[in-house]
């Protein structure tokens, strides 16, 4: 059975207010990008631990049915990576329909 739009929509609204509501509590800022299911996940950093040192992005993006998941880009084995997708994974746990792709 094929979902409306509008059930669509919802579901990914609340996803991504229980997503933003459990960064911000951990420190992370969020930036939506125009018209697009997409946003930025600022990483800041206390002091620089090295020279040049930035703190970094990583963008989480909505992807449509028939995917219907969330992904979390770029794809590499940072620990900060890591922490934001158990971050994620926990907050849409009440949605287990939600998972976050990884490639494998």
């Amino acid at each position: 059975m094929k979902k409306s739009k509008a059930t669509e929509a919802l579901r990914v609204a609340t996803d991504i207010a229980a997503i933003k509501a459990a960064l911000h509590q951990r420190g992370y800022r969020l930036r939506k990008q125009p018209k697009q299911p997409v946003w930025k996940i600022i990483i800041t950093l206390g002091p620089p631990l090295t020279r040049g040192e930035t703190g970094g992005f990583y963008t989480l993006t909505y992807q449509p049915a028939p995917i219907s998941a969330w992904v979390l880009h770029p794809q590499d084995n940072d620990i900060r990576r890591q922490t934001l997708e158990t971050i994620i994974q926990s907050a849409l746990k009440k949605q287990p329909a939600n998972p976050i792709r990884t490639s494998s």
